[in-house]
């Protein structure tokens, strides 16, 4: 067989290619991202390849493909082959390292997690072998990003770091609503995704007939990030990166920030100093509000500003945070911030607005501010002329960025207030 016509005309798009020996037995699977420039490659100078990628070239026959359409779907369908078939080089051409598998345990919170065989727990569902220990890493990590998931048996009473990333359903997840996750989840690594992508369409459609549109917009985010994975030519290792800690996260999503808001503030030269406000009361003692800071690649917390309210003694986020940031503001010795963010929608961005106007040297448009409303993660801006608001894919970077500094702002001012009412009950 003339196997450089065989390559030559293969296609170039993701796929699994299939090698038999002259006994129609499969020896190899693998997967590529180019079918036809990964083929090719096994037909180099022998002096380029390892002595057991030569013999397996030497007893192949015949070779075949399937195609897929993004390299998630090829390195499940490689999983699936190599489990059915076992062939032979798969194993020898590993350098004797153990394959990798996903794990799904039958508890009542399944969890979700990569292990060797020796250490499979004996009760529970298994996906693969996989050959690549790194792609299933980049795997369960998109996966997380659509459908959070646990992997630990013992999750903390308090919200973990992924909890905080949204990828988490925390110590006390919803069972039915997690469980339908793990079935989603279950389509995935089965390689069915035209029928999770039938279903969530079916979801949106239902949830609309009866006005839950919440629902309906979460189905719709799914959806659309099931639609990004399998589309087109994507890398697993480029979907999302390969990042955990919040400071990777928002360093990798910086410029995506930037692109979506500098068409709105065509002052905004860079984002180098942002600062995010939030307030939080209890009964009619304990106001306060919180400024976090991101700085120069990472949260400043030695920046970090609490502040007690004086001006009201009633519930009142709006006005609450308008005496925030016009205090704030009062104290430019702490550096200007390129963007200001208000946890809340249009009423917060009034009232912020209204607290820079207060500031002549504020209100000629050098500070830039967006609201981040809780129910859609919507951006919220106030243009001269017209409100606008952006809802990022649920994947955006740059939307992790803002939840972030968004939610850390959270954190210190609940802090704040708990330090306040700890101080009233040893102090009455």
């Amino acid at each position: 067989m003339d196997f450089k016509e065989v390559y030559q005309n293969l296609p170039t798009t993701p796929g699994v290619y299939i090698y038999k020996n002259s006994q129609r037995e499969i020896i190899y699977v693998g997967k590529a991202i180019n079918l036809r420039r990964r083929v090719s490659q096994y037909f180099q100078r022998d002096d380029a390849l390892g002595l057991k990628t030569i013999q397996l070239v030497s007893q192949i026959a015949d070779i075949s493909y399937k195609n897929v359409g993004s390299e998630i779907e090829a390195l499940i369908l490689e999983a699936s082959l190599i489990k059915k078939y076992k062939p032979k080089y798969n194993s020898q051409l590993k350098d004797d390292r153990s394959y990798i598998y996903i794990c799904l345990t039958k508890e009542k919170i399944p969890r979700l997690f990569a292990s060797f065989r020796s250490n499979l727990p004996k009760d529970c569902l298994t996906y693969g072998p996989f050959p690549n220990s790194r792609a299933v890493k980049s795997l369960l990590k998109s996966i997380r990003h659509i459908f959070p998931f646990r992997s630990l048996a013992n999750h903390s009473p308090k919200p973990c770091l992924y909890c905080h990333l949204d990828q988490c359903p925390g110590p006390n997840p919803d069972p039915k609503i997690y469980r339908q996750n793990i079935r989603k989840i279950k389509k995935i690594l089965s390689g069915d995704f035209v029928g999770l992508q039938r279903q969530l369409k079916k979801e949106i459609t239902l949830y609309s007939k009866i006005e839950n549109y919440e629902a309906a917009l979460e189905s719709r985010n799914d959806l659309a990030s099931i639609e990004y994975i399998v589309s087109g030519w994507n890398q697993l290792s480029t979907l999302y990166d390969s990042v955990t800690l919040p400071d990777d996260l928002i360093s990798s999503g910086y410029n995506e920030l930037f692109s979506t808001l500098s068409p709105y503030f065509p002052q905004l030269k860079s984002i180098n100093r942002i600062e995010c406000f939030d307030i939080s009361n209890l009964g009619s003692h304990y106001f306060v509000g919180s400024m976090s800071v991101y700085k120069e690649g990472t949260f400043s917390k030695g920046d970090y500003r609490k502040f007690k309210i004086y001006s009201k003694v009633t519930p009142d986020d709006q006005f609450m945070i308008k005496e925030v940031v016009w205090r704030r503001l009062k104290h430019p010795q702490w550096g200007i911030p390129d963007l200001i963010v208000v946890d809340g929608g249009k009423p917060q961005i009034s009232a912020a607005t209204e607290a820079i106007n207060l500031h002549p040297e504020f209100n000629s448009g050098s500070v830039n501010l967006i609201g981040l409303a809780k129910k859609f993660e919507t951006i919220v801006i106030k243009t001269p002329d017209k409100w606008v608001e952006i809802n990022l894919p649920p994947h955006s970077h740059a939307l992790h960025i803002l939840q972030l500094i968004r939610n850390e702002a959270h954190r210190f001012a609940n802090a704040y207030r708990k330090e306040l009412m700890k101080k009233r009950l040893l102090n009455p």
